[in-house]
């Protein structure tokens, strides 16, 4: 089983501490990961020299772009220099020699600082509430902006995989800054609450056949049924009455769906541009709206593209569910990897690591990435790696 490890450029510069690309080599790691366009965070980190607490750049990329972008023109990141090699660069020429391959791990439509500046291309729920973190894909300027980063990434000689994160419409549940709320939208609350609206989605709607405008107020309702019209101090419970939509009202749902999976045709058909190995983040659920495609969304894309299983907040038991539901098993006909991020509660024990080796041998899993190489402590990364690759 082959592994893996994600990282940021800091990552790296702070690894040459530790030895540099080979001591990952050394811990059985084939594969780095490193984030070639990424979002704002603040991230503590266990074992960098320089410090502990780390505020990321917002909506920057690693590598200088080159195409054209339209109105959604990346900013290179601090770690791109003015001249020599950008981080990508980099890596690609310094990772052969340590045996390594190299991926890049690509966020392209979660960007805060981009929607921030262009609130009309980001995704609009059925209330006019604009998300600015999440560009939407069915805007044809984002579609641009996509096409536009398959190009510079794929030209980079030495890059053996692209991996498409972010590649769909984010929704309500993948958060902003200090969320604060009464209730904890889950289900189908969080699918209403993701519906996106924006003038290009309405056009997605209405060219498979449906009444966008009935469908606003269908959402609207629901959403009103289960948070309007709901007790803080009772989530989940909704009241009855004439004027109330009853909670399993969801009848928009499958026109929701069709249009986001008809935009992920046209992604999936850009994407094709990539010259390099293709990676697609997805998550075993049918109306997912996180950074990953939900597995019904992806399977527009070639079945030989590789599967990412993003199991970040899921222990070895929950894993073996996913792996096992029906989206799961429709997963089965492409060469999968699944990622972890080995911290407690979810991982306490060798025994959880190597119920994950178990589950990989099980259900035929090429390899496993390790999530992330800059947030979890040394010891930690070592322990996972002689644990995962034995």
């Amino acid at each position: 089983m082959q592994l893996a490890v994600y990282a940021h450029p800091f990552d790296l510069e702070a690894l040459a501490a530790h030895g540099g690309l080979s001591v990952l080599r050394d811990l059985g790691i084939g594969e780095v990961a490193l984030a070639t366009s990424y979002h704002d965070g603040r991230w503590l980190m266990p074992w960098h020299e320089e410090g502990r607490v780390r505020f990321l750049e917002d909506g920057t990329v690693h590598y200088r772009p080159g195409s054209d972008y339209g109105e959604l023109r990346p900013q290179p990141s601090r770690a791109v220099p003015a001249r020599g090699p950008s981080p990508l660069e980099l890596l690609c020429q310094q990772a052969p020699a340590a045996g390594l391959r190299v991926r890049a791990w690509n966020v392209f439509t979660h960007n805060s600082r981009l929607g921030a500046m262009h609130p009309e291309l980001c995704v609009r729920n059925a209330f006019g509430d604009v998300y600015t973190y999440a560009l939407c894909p069915a805007q044809p300027k984002v579609q641009q902006y996509i096409a536009a980063m398959v190009r510079d990434l794929g030209w980079h000689q030495g890059l053996h995989t692209i991996e498409f994160e972010a590649l769909g419409q984010m929704g309500h549940k993948h958060s902003s800054h200090h969320d604060k709320s009464s209730f904890t939208p889950t289900g189908l609350l969080d699918a209403a609450l993701s519906a996106c609206f924006c003038a290009a989605c309405v056009k997605v709607l209405g060219k498979g056949g449906s009444d966008p405008e009935a469908l606003r107020r269908s959402v609207q309702a629901f959403v009103d049924a289960h948070l309007s019209n709901a007790d803080a101090m009772a989530p989940g419970v909704v009241p009855a009455g004439p004027k109330v939509l009853p909670a399993t009202d969801a009848r928009w749902l499958d026109a929701v769906l069709g249009a986001r999976a008809r935009t992920v045709e046209q992604l999936a058909r850009i994407a094709l541009n990539a010259p390099q190995q293709r990676a697609v983040q997805v998550h075993p659920h049918p109306w997912f709206t996180g950074s990953q495609l939900a597995a019904a969304s992806a399977s527009c894309f070639p079945a030989t593209d590789e599967r990412v299983l993003t199991c970040y907040g899921e222990g070895p038991d929950q894993i073996g569910q996913l792996l096992g539901s029906e989206d799961g098993v429709r997963l089965r006909g492409s060469p999968r990897r699944l990622c972890i991020w080995p911290k407690a509660p979810q991982f306490t024990s060798d025994r959880d690591l190597e119920q994950v080796r178990e589950l990989c041998r099980q259900h035929n899993i090429g390899s496993v990435a390790i999530y992330h190489l800059g947030l979890l402590p040394w010891r930690t990364i070592e322990r996972v790696a002689r644990k995962l690759a034995a």
